[in-house]
């Protein structure tokens, strides 16, 4: 009976024991698929003011206000712990916060729902940053049995993963054992390769794999500009690579596809005249296959250089790629030379307009122009590049030698020979012609020549007509103006100033705030001087402008216009070579004019005018240094200090 009694006691036990771990086994699988903090039991929100807390974590993050982010967001995961978007962002400003801890225990509970590559890339950075080594690479390989990748593109997103919390060392490992079974996809391998030893800072390995990506291909050579491209973000990361990169690819020997890649490291480091040399060097080694493709590139070099400011350069490689075209045999040959030769003019013309010379090579590089034009042959697509030339021609006879007869007859001959509407230069040459009659002072001839746009127009749309409708009609206010009927010119105004994506609207509003300010009965009288001065100015008589502007800006000193005015009046006597007189009434108005909003202006022109026109660094730079103290938030602040920095002697 003993025996017996403590038998069932012994089973009493055992059971007890049993549904003891039984119920610890129960209770931990709960815990493990509970939300942390336990707050799942959160008052319920209804949908409209969830939207409104998701919305108002995002503007708190977008406006880096983590802390508040990271609040909203955990009132929204303990209402809704499912929710993918609030999951990513509590576990985003988390991270941002360096609350580790908090962000590794939501992650855990997530993956123990989601196993998915996202999650499992997010526990792995948690772990890294935790210090958490074992577990973070434990988690990355997990993510890439879960890929089962077969090419290196699949690998990609752990492989950034790894880069973001600088496990690079362990990213190239993962590229290279994939790179070994990747077959015909191992240059995409190779690319990302480069790039991580660029990380590591080991440009000879870099230099190596992108060598090699062009021996497998030069048609990769894109793909490593591209690469290389991302890095070089300051001069001393393109000053490393191109000296490591230089090094490598002199001892491979001048193969195509590396000296390309020089050619292209020493543009982008700014060093023309070496890029030039080593495309001409590429091509006298190419065979005559190749002339034709290498004439393009170098085409597309000078393109380049032009627009860069790198005109000697720039010339000397429009006349290379001339060369190379008319020995070689391509289709479009023809049209290739007239690009180059067309390139080459534009090139004299920045190089004259950039210098103070005399004007007859203004107006040589102008009939130059012309003479293009009347040699090029019509059809193969020719027909924009001489009325290209005939626009070029238009505008420096117009803005530049003010020869209206010859500007005018370059601009028709354009719209003469447009057969495809108001395009890009028959639209310059068409308002060009309303300016010129304008400039001379015939409205009913400008009136005219906006009447024949609008013909135009109705014959064939363009798809910029309302942009030309309001540019017409900015001119049509602008002719009122000038014949000071300001009631009607304000209502023109106010229809362009409506059209806010119009590139008229910002004229149009500050010529109608000038109207408004000063149409009135005690300011008539002024505001029709100086419309009248503005229409001498446009027509070239600087003496008969300065006269109005400096009587206004004297006699009238309560206007508001006499602040504009002495604007006016400084720049008039800049064209009347008196620069001297121009910086004396600049500095005054800022010594009597102290209310004036124009005080900046008056200051920035004062030092711009000492260093262009009386070339006086030392002043201009003291000048400059004085805006800055003075208008630090004026919209000429950045100019200002670019100009002074550069005065100083600053390095870039």
């Amino acid at each position: 009976m003993y025996w017996s009694s403590y038998n069932r006691l012994g089973r009493i036990i055992r059971r007890g024991i049993v549904a003891a771990v039984l119920l610890l086994c129960i209770t931990q699988l709960a815990v493990a698929q509970t939300p942390p903090d336990d707050e799942r039991n959160a008052p319920p929100m209804n949908p409209q003011e969830y939207q409104q807390k998701m919305r108002l974590a995002e503007v708190y993050e977008e406006t880096r206000d983590i802390q508040n982010a990271c609040r909203i967001y955990e009132i929204l995961y303990h209402t809704n712990p499912t929710d993918e978007i609030v999951f990513d962002g509590l576990t985003r400003t988390l991270v941002q916060l360096k609350r580790y801890d908090e962000a590794e225990k939501i992650v855990n509970y997530r993956l123990a729902q989601d196993g998915s590559l996202d999650v499992l890339l997010t526990y792995a950075r948690i772990e890294a940053r935790m210090n958490k080594r074992t577990q973070a690479l434990d988690a990355f390989h997990k993510a890439q049995d879960a890929v089962s990748a077969t090419d290196c593109a699949q690998l990609f997103p752990i492989v950034y993963a790894m880069m973001d919390v600088s496990y690079n060392q362990d990213a190239l490992e993962v590229l290279d054992q994939m790179r070994k079974l990747a077959g015909a996809d191992a240059d995409m391998c190779s690319s990302q390769m480069a790039g991580l030893y660029l990380r590591l800072g080991n440009f000879d390995r870099a230099s190596q794999e992108f060598l090699n990506l062009l021996k497998v291909n030069e048609g990769n050579l894109g793909l490593v500009e591209q690469q290389l491209a991302q890095y070089m973000t300051d001069s001393l990361s393109r000053t490393t690579v191109l000296t490591a990169l230089e090094k490598v690819i002199l001892a491979a020997g001048p193969v195509r596809a590396n000296m390309r890649l020089l050619s292209w490291l020493y543009a982008e480091k700014k060093d023309y005249t070496k890029s030039l040399a080593t495309m001409l060097k590429l091509d006298d080694q190419s065979g005559q296959a190749d002339r034709t493709g290498q004439g393009f590139e170098l085409l597309q070099f000078a393109d380049r250089v032009r627009s860069e400011g790198a005109l000697d350069v720039a010339v000397e490689a429009y006349r290379q790629a001339i060369a190379r075209f008319k020995t070689g045999n391509a289709p479009q040959q023809r049209f290739f030379i007239g690009q180059a030769e067309l390139g080459a003019l534009k090139t004299a013309e920045s190089y004259y307009l950039s210098r103070t010379l005399p004007k007859d090579s203004l107006l040589q590089i102008a009939s130059d122009f012309e003479a293009y034009a009347a040699t090029q042959p019509a059809g193969q697509g020719m027909m924009d590049l001489p009325l290209e030339a005939l626009t070029h021609a238009g505008n420096l006879a117009f803005h530049q030698l003010f020869d209206l007869g010859r500007a005018t007859k370059d601009y028709e001959s354009v719209l003469e020979h447009s057969t495809m509407g108001l395009t890009e230069y028959a639209k310059t040459s068409a308002f060009g012609l309303v300016d010129i009659a304008i400039a001379a002072q015939n409205f009913p001839l400008a009136e005219q020549r906006l009447q024949k746009i609008e013909q135009i127009m109705m014959v064939r749309r363009m798809p910029n007509d309302g942009e030309i409708r309001s540019h017409i009609l900015y001119e049509r206010a602008l002719c009122d103006y000038y014949q000071m009927n300001f009631d009607t010119a304000l209502v023109k105004l106010q229809a362009v100033a409506s059209d806010a994506g119009s590139d008229f609207a910002n004229d149009a509003i500050a010529l109608s705030a000038l109207i408004q300010e000063n149409n009135t009965v005690a300011g008539r009288g002024s505001l029709g001087i100086f419309a009248r001065s503005a229409l001498l100015e446009y027509s070239r008589k600087y003496a008969e402008a300065d006269s109005g502007y400096a009587a206004l800006a004297q006699l009238m000193a309560a206007s508001p216009l006499s602040d504009d005015a002495t604007l006016r009046h400084a720049e008039m006597l800049v064209k009347l070579s008196r620069a001297i007189e121009a910086t004396q009434t600049l500095a005054k108005m800022q010594e009597t004019m102290l209310t004036s909003p124009l005080l900046d202006e008056a200051a920035f022109r004062e030092a711009e005018i000492v260093e262009r026109e009386l070339h006086d660094k030392a002043k201009a730079q003291k000048l400059y240094e004085e805006f800055l103290a003075h208008y630090p938030n004026s919209n000429f602040t950045t100019d200002a200090r670019e100009r002074a920095r550069k005065l100083r002697g600053d390095a870039f």
